[in-house]
């Protein structure tokens, strides 16, 4: 029994950076309509940039934090004018767009091992970050408290800066319907950039936790893009409360299996819940439900007057 209390703990914690993860990917797509993947960099990207500041040069925990912001920032401009903006003004198709955001994660990946190194690299965690404590028989680290506090403090302002601030409520008119917002004398281009850059450093709390927390590599961005596509499958797409929903169920799946499983069964399992999503629940927990199509037949039959 205390296997499994430990193993929920595990999933709950991984979860929730899951969910921070998939929370800035699914806000660029409820509003750019863009299924960002190069998300993936950006998280690869800020770790790095966290490692050069706080480790090689030393410099304080909140700079190097601020540090891996600006690189976010700056990697998030930079796809904007340069790949996705230009692609817009094209017409290219969604496809076409999918395929240039996974070519900027492969082009990511390869720049930070020439700069880097391909090998795995360990953070310098601050010596506060060795504190750890026992409740009811259940040990809970400086890392675990700090993923909850972060996680819930993000989505509490999110939920804040969504509803009550008036880019916030610009991002929800452009997320909802485009042409209304113009209409409204909103400019797109504006609220496109703000929501690339937002979607981007929120994903910069979760890269400087769990690279506190464990080693990095050149393709860990992928693998978190993975879990995080998986819980926004599963709490659904474009949704905001479906990253949170989607990336706590994901780390559960992912995390219980071992318990009565071999460990190597864990992704196998989450592997199966995502497909089952897919195929019976496509718009995932909170999603809403679409009306089905109609078939050429019944519609060409209520186009057609019935003649005594």
């Amino acid at each position: 029994m205390d296997l499994l209390i430990v193993l929920i703990k595990t999933g709950l914690v991984m979860g929730l950076l899951y969910g921070l993860f998939a929370y800035g990917l699914s806000l660029i797509l409820a509003v750019n309509k863009v299924f960002h993947v190069a998300q993936g960099a950006t998280f690869v990207l800020s770790a790095y940039a966290f490692l050069t500041l706080g480790t090689t040069y030393e410099l304080p925990l909140a700079v190097a934090f601020l540090g891996a912001m600006l690189a976010a920032t700056a990697a998030a401009t930079g796809m904007q004018y340069l790949v996705y903006r230009p692609l817009a003004r094209r017409n290219a198709d969604p496809t076409v767009v999918l395929v240039a955001s996974l070519l900027l994660v492969a082009f990511t990946q390869y720049v930070i091992e020439l700069v880097w190194g391909a090998g795995v690299v360990a953070v310098k965690a601050p010596e506060w970050f060795a504190w750890s404590t026992t409740v009811l028989g259940l040990r809970l680290e400086a890392y675990d408290l700090s993923v909850l506090v972060m996680s819930l403090l993000i989505f509490a302002l999110m939920h804040w800066f969504l509803t009550r601030t008036r880019p916030g409520l610009e991002f929800r008119a452009v997320g909802d319907n485009p042409e209304r917002a113009r209409a409204l004398a909103i400019d797109l281009d504006r609220v496109f950039l703000r929501s690339m850059i937002l979607g981007s450093v929120l994903v910069v709390p979760a890269a400087v936790l769990l690279s506190l927390k464990a080693p990095i590599h050149p393709s860990m961005g992928f693998d978190l893009l993975l879990k995080a596509v998986i819980a926004l499958t599963i709490g659904g797409m474009g949704r905001m409360s479906g990253a949170l929903i989607g990336g706590v169920l994901v780390g559960l799946t992912e995390a219980l299996p071992p318990f009565w499983l071999p460990t190597e069964w864990g992704e196998f399992v989450l592997f199966i819940v995502a497909l089952a999503f897919v195929i019976f629940r496509p718009t995932g927990l909170v999603g809403n439900k679409r009306k089905p199509r109609k078939s050429r037949k019944s519609a060409v039959a209520v186009a057609t007057p019935t003649t005594a």
